[in-house]
């Protein structure tokens, strides 16, 4: 298993004026997400030489589901995109809980103060650089994945996964959608949670 962790690198977007931490930068957010990803494959015959790779599992939560999601749809990226890799990445699949998987909606309903807008930039930017951002547009991808959701979450509401799923779905693909009654955004990673209980489980059902 490999995770994206829901915080971004802070810092200003594209020059823009203005002061304090905002969700993300671009494009270093992306540069370090698929430098990352590139350089696992390595890492995991160095440091652990007796696990199986092909089990790999990427996971994130919020801003990092959001990651993990584009992580696994490189191969589906503009052609002009640097990020761009010419075969899927050797994943079994994605677990993204309560992720910012649909930029579109997100920004409808101004999850998490406009970190959609944050990350990407606001008026044109936003909309040129949705195609190599946003998940619902980097689909089908042919990686088994599954969303993990809250229904009373309330920071990034259910309304975001349904939207991947359904646009899943029209591209061709299933993507599982696991919604938790009474639960909202953080249980999911509360080790001490019966939501989270139900996150690995997930994630060792995709991994197996």
């Amino acid at each position: 298993m490999w995770s994206t962790g829901a915080g971004r690198r802070g810092g200003q977007l594209g020059g823009s004026g203005g002061g304090g931490p905002v969700a993300g930068r671009w494009p270093e957010t992306f540069d370090d997400v698929a430098a990352a990803l590139d350089a696992l494959p390595a890492l995991v015959r160095e440091a652990l030489p007796q696990a199986d790779p092909r089990r790999t599992v990427l996971t994130g939560h919020s801003a990092g589901g959001h990651l993990a999601l584009w992580a696994a749809a490189r191969h589906v990226l503009p052609a002009d995109a640097p990020w761009r890799t010419d075969r899927p990445a050797a994943l079994r699949g994605v677990v993204a809980l309560a992720p910012i998987a649909d930029f579109a909606v997100a920004d409808k309903l101004d999850v998490c103060g406009g970190a959609a807008r944050q990350l990407l930039g606001g008026g044109v930017e936003f909309a040129e650089r949705r195609p190599y951002a946003d998940p619902t547009l980097l689909l089908p991808t042919g990686i088994a994945t599954t969303l993990v959701q809250g229904r009373t979450d309330i920071v990034v509401p259910q309304a975001v996964g349904e939207s991947y799923a359904d646009a899943a779905a029209k591209a061709g693909e299933v993507v599982g959608l696991t919604l938790l009654e009474d639960v909202g955004h953080f249980p999911l990673i509360d080790p001490a949670a019966d939501a989270c209980a139900v996150v690995a489980e997930e994630i060792a059902q995709l991994a197996w």
